[in-house]
């Protein structure tokens, strides 16, 4: 595939500084590119700002999507290489934010052009293990996927404020709960079991790079289990805590830092 091909599959965009330090952000479950929005300001006048789209969202080629391909982290992980490969970047730091943050660890494994990870609200693993506690049990991960089916619309409603961490009706849900309602349902249902079923614990002591992981209060994806996990098996982590509550902090909070000691 080609570089014009890779860029329209994944409605690829590149902001601010051309000259700067390659800046890659990269969007978990629930939205696509436009989530960072708040967050730009604070970094195009440094940084060369890389947005992308997973397949199935946003402004990514709706022919490209496979069930089959995008079942498993590896398909979205073959993408996300394939951009750092045709932008030719180097030295780049990638934000992750959730499931992407899994993503990036992964591809942290495989692409020298990753030189650090901030790691924003990320678990190897979500589904409890045994000696590990990852937030979710199978069966929490079916009353989910039934939800979705059952009626997406309602359930992006309900869980939006929790996701967020801000008031129900509050200017920051509302946002969220419509950026979620145009994912498709279908996409929706594939993305969360590939989530799910992700598990990049075996991989943590192979990251060459250092990783800065963020966590919130009150995360309802992300224990603090998971993150002090992360901590523990990546050499060369540092774990910073922020003073907000979700798992959005770069929706919620985009001016969050550390809370008072």
């Amino acid at each position: 595939m080609n570089a014009d091909e890779v860029r329209h599959r994944n409605n690829v965009r590149v902001l601010g500084r051309m000259d700067g330090p390659v800046l890659l952000l990269v969007q978990g479950f629930g939205c696509d590119q436009v989530i960072w929005n708040r967050l730009l300001p604070f970094f195009t006048d440094t940084y060369k700002v890389v947005l992308f789209d997973h397949v199935g969202t946003g402004g990514a080629d709706p022919d490209a999507y496979s069930a089959a391909k995008y079942a498993s982290l590896e398909g979205h992980l073959g993408d996300f290489i394939e951009i750092l490969d045709v932008l030719e970047v180097q030295d780049a730091t990638v934000v992750g934010h959730s499931i992407a943050g899994t993503m990036a660890l992964a591809a942290s494994t495989r692409s020298p052009r990753i030189a650090r990870l901030v790691l924003l609200c990320t678990s190897p693993r979500y589904i409890n293990d045994e000696g590990y506690l990852g937030g979710f049990r199978p069966e929490d991960i079916e009353d989910i996927l039934d939800a979705v089916e059952a009626n997406y619309p309602l359930w992006a409603k309900m869980m939006a404020p929790a996701v967020a961490g801000a008031d129900p009706g509050s200017e920051v849900s509302t946002e969220l709960a419509e950026n979620m309602c145009r994912l498709h349902p279908e996409y929706v249902r594939d993305f969360l079991q590939m989530s799910f079923a992700a598990d990049v614990r075996h991989l943590l002591a192979q990251v060459p790079v250092p990783a800065l992981i963020l966590k919130t209060r009150a995360d309802p994806l992300t224990p603090v289990a998971a993150s002090q996990y992360l901590h523990e098996h990546l050499p060369g982590s540092t774990l910073m805590p922020l003073d907000t509550n979700g798992n959005m902090p770069h929706l919620s909070a985009p001016e969050s830092r550390r809370p008072p000691s």
